[in-house]
């Protein structure tokens, strides 16, 4: 038997979420698709929903620029929306009231901004205008935000990664195991459009990095988003997920005890953990058929005792390897080739066993950190 009671409550409640858009008018697309432009009332600003796949919310000090433009009167850029259903009502004085849950695709940043001029000016006349996409899932959203913003070449492609998981195997596993408190970079793994303090590496070198260590068992070595996470899905096939996931934390762990991780607390002084060297670093172990057990087929990352010693001995600190790893192109031939002979010194056995002879294949990418 229903509750008169509680179906009164949950109606008032889904009114109280109903986002209004004022001198709202339907348009159509490129795509032929019927969307809605309007300006957001102010008082439905704060009601619009956030999913995990946008940027994190920046500081106050960040936003200045958007609370100066609010101050003056002046008008902003509008927000994109997504309602995922197609619950509309239209007024009879051209207010559209939208009934199902409507999700900030782009302009995230704007809202927040205006929301908080409005706290502190709650008769301030404040006009955002609004672009309503209908009938949006998270995916959609999801993709629809990606494209927005890798045009732009505003968000962190870190961000982008994180967004990812959800469709890649590979960036899933990388994300999961980024929060796995046995993991030597728990924690220390950027996803967010800046880096905070503590966090030594950004997602995108992470996954570069991932790439060059199994290069041997898949063209992984790639620069852009688009072509490294497919071609990670391709070698967690070939590999398999429990075994990529062992060998990346063998890789870190590696790095930590011949180096050190946990204890480096600022990033800019360690230089093993720049993007250039650890790039170097992979492609080394990569190349070289003594990193990898032979049985099967080469999947599995082993570094013995006394190449981890020898490792250990590489001086990091010295000038010339600062200098190497802090530089691209011809410098990480450079570099790779120090670590290989570092290693291969003093031996007249034993000397690594290279897939490709004395040929040394570094890709000159442009692989910045990222903010």
């Amino acid at each position: 038997m229903s509750n008169p009671t509680k179906e009164k409550d949950t109606m008032a409640a889904r009114k109280t979420n109903q986002i209004k858009i004022i001198n709202g008018a339907l348009d159509e697309n490129a795509e032929g698709d019927i969307i809605l432009r309007g300006v957001v009332s102010s008082e439905s600003l704060r009601l619009l929903l956030v999913d995990d796949y946008q940027r994190e919310a920046m500081p106050l000090t960040a936003l200045s620029s958007i609370l100066q433009a609010l101050e003056k009167g002046e008008s902003l850029p509008d927000i994109e929306v997504g309602m995922r259903g197609h619950k509309c009502k239209e007024t009879e004085t051209g207010v559209f009231i939208l009934q199902d849950p409507v999700y900030i695709i782009d302009g995230l940043q704007r809202r927040n901004a205006a929301v908080h001029f409005l706290s502190d000016k709650p008769d301030a006349n404040v006009h955002i205008g609004a672009t309503v996409h209908f009938g949006t899932s998270k995916e959609w959203e999801r993709n629809r935000f990606r494209v927005l913003n890798t045009l732009r070449a505003k968000v962190s492609p870190n961000v982008l990664l994180r967004n990812k998981r959800e469709e890649s195997t590979a960036i899933s596993m990388l994300f999961s195991l980024s929060h796995d408190k046995h993991f030597v970079l728990a924690g220390r793994i950027s996803w967010s459009q800046r880096m905070a303090r503590g966090e030594l590496l950004t997602a995108l070198t992470c996954a570069k990095v991932v790439g060059f260590l199994h290069a041997h068992k898949a063209a992984t070595r790639r620069n852009s988003i688009d072509e490294l996470v497919p071609a990670l899905d391709k070698a967690v096939e070939i590999i398999g997920v429990q075994n990529m996931r062992e060998n990346i934390r063998r890789f870190f762990e590696l790095v930590d005890e011949c180096w050190g991780v946990r204890r480096v607390q600022y990033r800019e002084g360690a230089v093993h953990m720049r993007s250039a060297f650890l790039n170097v670093l992979a492609r080394l172990l990569s190349d070289h058929l003594d990193f990898w057990r032979s049985s099967p087929e080469e999947k599995k990352l082993f570094v013995e005792a006394p190449l981890k010693r020898k490792l250990a001995l590489f001086p990091v600190h010295d000038p010339q390897v600062v200098n190497l790893a802090s530089s691209g192109g011809k410098s990480r031939e450079l570099l790779y080739m120090l670590l290989r002979d570092h290693i291969n010194s003093g031996k007249r056995t034993k000397r690594l066993t290279s897939r490709t002879g004395e040929l040394i294949l570094i890709d000159e990418d442009n692989d910045r950190e990222a903010a």
